[in-house]
């Protein structure tokens, strides 16, 4: 294992990785028997789709909804919602980046042995519009206690982007010392990784 996964002249990498794993696992735990999330990267990104998740009803055989996440870790969360994940998700909408859509969901619904009719009518629901397409942004925070009118401030303009309300998501991890945390939890995911016999 390489230990430049958490690069201490970077911090904002190593806690940007940490964070989408964390908000990665989040997803993978609540997902359901007919939901399919994507791997987290292996390495901390500035843009793109954190992770995706399918949701397939196993019964009619169809596509329900693709969900495109994005997480930040960030000192300043208003700034990079506004500026980085509202344009990441507007791109998704506008279909500048359907070719990155498709491959992605396609191959997630590859765990229900679709049939090429099935593959194809996925294919359809999600290339063309009205799309099945919802949000989840979630974001680091402070203070510890944050309350809802703060978050409101956060996620402002949410509403710009052209999905329903129900489409739309946003999850805050409130933390006193959000650096400070971060190097203590690499610390402890780096101990045991060294436990390990990798």
């Amino acid at each position: 294992m390489n230990k430049a996964l958490f690069p201490e002249k970077d911090p904002w990498h190593r806690d940007g990785l940490l964070f989408e794993t964390i908000c990665w696992l989040v997803a993978r735990k609540g997902a359901a028997a007919n939901e399919v999330v994507s791997d987290p990267h292996r390495r901390a990104t500035n843009q793109g789709a954190d992770s995706v998740k399918v949701i397939f009803d196993e019964t009619a055989r169809e596509l329900r909804k693709v969900t495109v996440y994005e997480q930040k870790c960030t000192d300043d969360p208003r700034t990079k919602f506004r500026d980085e994940v509202l344009p990441a998700f507007s791109d998704w909408i506008t279909g500048t980046r359907d070719d990155e859509l498709l491959q992605i969901a396609i191959g997630l619904l590859a765990r229900f042995n679709l049939t090429e009719a099935e593959s194809n009518r996925a294919y359809g629901r999600i290339a063309l519009a009205p799309r099945p397409i919802a949000f989840r942004a979630a974001l680091t925070v402070s203070p510890e206690a944050f309350p809802q009118n703060e978050c409101k401030k956060v996620f402002k303009d949410y509403d710009d982007l052209a999905v329903d309300l129900e489409a739309r998501f946003g999850d805050t991890f409130p933390l006193k010392d959000m650096r400070g945390w971060f190097k203590d939890f690499a610390a402890l995911v780096w101990a045991k990784i060294e436990a390990f016999d990798v």
